[in-house]
Parts: structure tokens; sequence; C-alpha cells
């Protein structure tokens, strides 16, 4: 049996959790709290096997309160509930066993259950096998997919996971810019197949998915294609990838003071066009939308850099995006004319230079 502690300053969502964790026959709910401050207060005399942890709340940012809960007790596993899915990478920051996007639901439980057990086991492993796990990296390696710049699909051993014919890579692209939505079989095979017949294109689109779960499989991707009444609808589940992140950017390009982490967040996952390479008609519109969230979030970072006086953070973001969209000459415009006027044509030549060493070497 697992103890656990809720921390969510939301009644309503406080009850349903505590009622879905206090379901399961493996958990017991030891306390639950609305105050952060009154939770780090007691956790010391609970030491319960997991938190569930809202990460937003106004009294204090739940990352914050991670890293306090895991300097209190190291055996207390994190768990991270949420109705975002932006916070998920820095959820790794604090070897966060879990990260549920609300609303959570049993299976999410059972999840957070079969995780907590492996955890278990890998603790009460042979002696001879825990010197070999204490150098394995922490948090432990995931797969990932990335949409940036090239479209790759990695394992958690970073093995390249390669699909076996174009129109499944197609197929898996067009689903991770439309996640958790609905995809219109139709539209799918005359996308896809446009000078195929109905029923023949449809077939085909019944091998591409087949193919495509077989790839997600061999990755160890956490997410599912659902068929439904009408297509098919890729399931994240928890799971995060750099599309996913930008399509909630918007609202954290319109705050006044957006969090910096997260803004950084979002440039470091840019590495260039959508599917770069690709000439998928159908990402024309995506793959500028994502440009522009790029141009904003690089703009913002780097006037704010500019303005402390921080020139050379400054800089570092600006060969970053000279690497990222070497074509965009109007960025760079904007760009340069961010620096004073007598620091423009000194970084302009170092960049440059920069640019040139680099591309000597490759």
């Amino acid at each position: 049996m697992y103890t656990a502690v809720i921390l969510e300053d939301e009644i309503p969502a406080l009850e349903v959790l505590e009622l879905l964790v206090d379901r399961h026959e493996s958990f017991t709910v030891a306390a639950t709290f609305t105050n952060p401050e009154e939770a780090l207060e007691q956790l010391p005399g609970l030491q319960p096997d997991v938190i569930f942890l809202d990460v937003e709340m106004p009294q204090m940012n739940g990352l914050e309160i991670a890293r306090r809960f895991r300097q209190m007790s190291e055996r207390s596993h994190i768990v991270f509930t949420t109705g975002h899915t932006h916070y998920a990478l820095k959820a790794f920051d604090v070897q966060a066993l879990d990260y549920i996007v609300k609303p959570v639901t049993p299976k999410a439980i059972a999840r957070v259950y079969d995780r907590l057990t492996r955890q278990q086991l890998s603790r009460n492993a042979p002696e001879q096998f825990s010197s070999a796990a204490a150098q394995l990296p922490a948090p432990a390696r995931v797969p990932t997919v990335t949409g940036f710049g090239r479209l790759e699909v990695r394992s958690a051993d970073r093995e390249l996971i390669r699909f076996p014919t174009r129109k499944a890579e197609e197929l898996f692209a067009y689903l991770l810019c439309h996640p958790n939505l609905e995809a219109d079989k139709w539209k799918l095979a005359e996308l896809l197949w446009p000078d195929i017949d109905g029923e023949r294109a449809l077939r085909s689109l019944h091998t591409a998915i087949y193919r495509v779960k077989r790839v997600m499989e061999a990755a160890g991707l956490p997410m599912r294609i659902m068929k439904t009444a009408e297509g098919y609808t890729l399931d994240t589940d928890a799971f995060v990838y750099d599309i996913l992140h930008y399509q909630h950017a918007g609202q954290l390009l319109t705050e006044e003071n957006p969090e910096l982490e997260q803004l950084d967040l979002l440039f470091g996952l840019y590495k260039g066009p959508l599917f770069h390479g690709k000439s998928y008609v159908w990402k024309i519109s995506l793959e500028e939308s994502y440009r522009l969230v790029y141009e904003k979030l690089t703009l913002r970072l780097i006037g704010g850099a500019v303005s402390s006086g921080a020139y050379e953070a400054a800089e570092e973001r600006f060969y970053a995006c000279l690497l990222a969209d070497p074509l965009n000459e109007e960025l760079y415009r904007q760009l340069l004319a961010l620096f004073p006027a007598k620091e423009q044509s000194q970084r302009i030549q170092r960049l440059y230079t920069r640019l040139l060493e680099d591309h000597s070497r490759q």
C-alpha cells in the first residue's frame, strides 16, 4: 500500500483527485492541502510515497514547491497535475515520477501505481545491480519526437527510428500537428493519395496507420492512435514534444511578464522550419505560424537581454537564431536593431566570423 499526499488549491479538483486516488486499491490518501506553506510544514512528519502536486497555484509555483519537497523528503515521488502541457520538460528538472494533464483519470492513477512499483523493484534489486543503476542519468531517458528542423523519432536509448515508407512518415507528421483531434479518414486518404480512387486510398491509409503504430511501438512512445467513428485520433496523453509546446505558446506570448524559463524552453526547441526538407503541401501555413511564434519569442528574449545590458547572452541567442532560421533576413534586421548603434557593427562581424568557422569544421 502506498501513501499519498495531495496539494491542490482548487477544492473541486482536489476532491476529484482524492476520490480517484483513494479508489485505487493500492493507494491511501494520508493528507490533502490547499495551502503550500501548510503542506511544506507537515510533510516531514508524513513522509508519503507520492505527492500529487498542482503546477499552477497562486501562492507559490509548483516547480519551486517540488524542489523544496525534494529537500525535505528524498523518498517521496512527485507527480505533477496541471491543465497545461508546457511545463512537462521542466518537470524533469525535479525528477518527477509522472506528469498528468487534467482531467485526471483512473488510467492515469493506475499509471502512477505502475511507475511506483517499478521504482520499488529497482530499490529492492540485488546489490550487484545497484551500482550500475546508480550510474544511470537522472532523470531517466525517455523517447523523443522532434518536428522542428528534421522530423525525428528516437527511442529512450537515442536510437533513430525510421519509417518504412514516405507516406507513413507524412501521416505521422500530420497527426503530430493535429494531436488529440479527430482526423477524418476520407480527408487523410485524399490528402496522402490524391491520385488513387476512394476505396483503394482508404486501404492504403489503413496500412499506413498500422506502420505508424509499429514505429511508435519500436520507439516506446507513450502515445496511441485511436480509431474513431469517422477517422483516427493521436492521443498524446501526458507526452509532449516541440510542436505541442508551440501550440500552447500563444497564451504565454500575450502575457505582459511571461516566465523567462518558459520562453527559454520554447526558444531552445526550435531547430529550424517545421519538417525541414519535406514538401508537404498541408504544412505551409503551419510552418509560417510556428516561425512567427519563434520570431516573437526571440525578439522578446533578445530585447530583454539587451535592455538589461546582458549583451553576451543576447548575442548567443542571436547566433542560435542564425543557425535555426538562416534565410530570414527581416528577422536579422529586427534583431540587430535591438543592439545600440555602437554595438551593431562589432556584433555582426563577430557573428559572421563564428558562422564561417563553424561552416569550415563541417
